[in-house]
């Protein structure tokens, strides 16, 4: 029997302008799975309701009227809760800004309601998308629907559960050190940190050294390569993007296939500054490794040691932090998730030529990785190191692989993911295997700069030969299947 609400967002859109759906059918059965799904899963912060369903309506009569429509017509989306929606809160996870609505929606946010998308909720977050875990004192703790018993990563676990629970075919996150990435190879789907700028992000306080990117979650790459398209291209908000054309990712995805790969000149990094990566992981990469292979592809297993981006990484993103919330610490300690005050504590120790060697060194990494793309096409590496961690496990508590001590978190469990936020290349992962748990195991496609075509249609060439939307997870209540 067809489940409607893990259809993809092309084919949702397509029975909606065809009317064989409605937007309102559509829409009330997303709010009653999320309704459902809510005690176990935790997905959402807010719940979009009453504007959700009067937006539903809105596009039915718009359809009966031979209104001419956008490519996500009637389409609910979810939205990272750190991303401005005129009207509806936007509370960062945090308690601090429990009452806070924006008066004017971010960028990205109006391009989705152009393109005719209902906003259907905002997805949890940790308290300022701090972490790679997905809790906050504001609303506890997000968890994985392959498994309740762990994490679905951070900071956009929100997002991710939501895409891959059924409760709505896209979502509009970020990614400045992992957030998007690693949510979606934790849960099973498909996420997009594109090439810095060719989404505009109106809110980043500093947007000449900006690093926080917008990202995309869908359970499909077709569904990605759309929601690409519709958010891409130039902004007076944001100087990264000035210039930018909109993609047409789309069209470049379409009709592709295994064979399509032929020739590609492929690099496999299964160590990106780390010295450790879980078995059961590798195995999985190895094998979407040979599939390259199998394509095509001429693929060298590249073993040259890669420095470790985090140090950089953290430098510039506490300092940030400390930017913002430093001066008001002491009143503010109490009220935060204690992880995040000792991020904003140490930020604010920092002194000046330490975050300036920080930007001298974000530079060196970008040149590193650019010169890989004079030997090779695109770049494949885990999308992290290790399997889920548990829920509720603590983000300054160090991480183990394999059964031995791993230390740091963010250094040891996605280096893979917070180099790129740095140097800006466009990356997805994609899903590439199961553990022995059934936990999901991601494929990381690294491309050059405004080769996030390329990086799309490797992608969707490898999930047309390997498919993973048939597989749905296991803990989403049975009153919403």
């Amino acid at each position: 029997m067809e489940t409607t609400a893990y259809l993809s967002a092309i084919e949702l859109a397509k029975r909606i302008r065809s009317r064989q759906l409605s937007a309102v059918e559509l829409t009330e059965t997303l709010l009653a799975r999320i309704e459902a799904s809510q005690p176990s899963l935790n997905a959402f912060i807010t719940v979009c309701r009453d504007g959700a369903l009067a937006a539903a309506q809105k596009a039915d009569a718009a359809l009966a009227a031979g209104e001419d429509v956008g490519p996500l017509h009637g389409v609910p989306v979810s939205v990272k809760d750190i991303i401005n929606t005129a009207g509806i809160r936007t509370t960062w996870g945090s308690s601090t800004m429990a009452d806070n609505v924006p008066n004017a929606d971010a960028i990205a946010v109006q391009r989705l309601k152009q393109a005719g998308a209902i906003i259907i909720g905002k997805t949890t977050t940790s308290e300022f998308a701090h972490k790679l875990m997905t809790d906050a004192p504001l609303f506890g703790i997000t968890r994985n629907p392959w498994d309740l018993r762990y994490t679905p990563g951070g900071s956009s676990g929100g997002s991710a559960v939501a895409v891959a629970a059924g409760l709505s075919p896209l979502s509009l996150a970020t990614d400045a050190g992992a957030s998007t990435r690693l949510p979606a190879a934790c849960t099973g789907i498909v996420g997009l940190k594109p090439t810095l700028g060719l989404i505009p992000h109106s809110q980043v306080p500093d947007g000449f050294n900006n690093f926080i990117h917008l990202g995309l979650m869908a359970r499909t790459v077709a569904d990605t390569a759309l929601m690409l398209d519709v958010l891409s291209g130039a902004d007076s908000s944001d100087p990264h993007s000035l210039g930018v054309a909109r993609t047409q990712a789309l069209a470049a995805v379409s009709d592709m296939h295994s064979g399509s790969l032929r020739g590609l000149r492929v690099a496999w990094r299964p160590l990106v500054g780390n010295t450790m990566l879980d078995n059961e992981v590798r195995h999985a990469c190895e094998e979407a490794v040979d599939g390259f292979r199998a394509f095509g592809c001429h693929v060298d297993v590249v073993d040259t040691p890669v420095e470790n981006a985090e140090p950089a990484w953290r430098v510039l993103q506490q300092s940030n932090w400390a930017a913002r919330f430093f001066d008001r610490i002491e009143e503010l300690a109490p009220l935060l998730d204690p992880s995040f005050v000792d991020g904003i504590r140490a930020g604010g120790a920092y002194s000046g030529q330490q975050i300036t060697r920080a930007t001298y060194k974000r530079t060196e990494h970008f040149r590193t990785v650019q010169s890989w793309f004079n030997s090779y096409d695109l770049v494949l590496t885990p999308t992290m190191s290790r399997p889920p961690l548990a829920a509720d496990h603590a983000a300054l508590e160090p991480i183990t692989i394999s059964g031995l001590n791993a230390g740091d978190m963010r250094q040891s469990w996605v280096p893979y993911l917070n180099l790129f936020d740095l140097t800006g290349h466009p990356a997805i992962s994609v899903p590439c295997g199961w553990t022995s748990e059934d936990l999901p195991v991601g494929l990381q496609i690294v491309g050059p700069w405004y080769g996030d075509a390329a990086v799309l249609q490797a992608a969707a060439a490898f999930e047309q030969a390997r498919p993973w939307v048939h597989r749905m997870p296991t803990h989403v209540p049975e009153s919403v299947h």
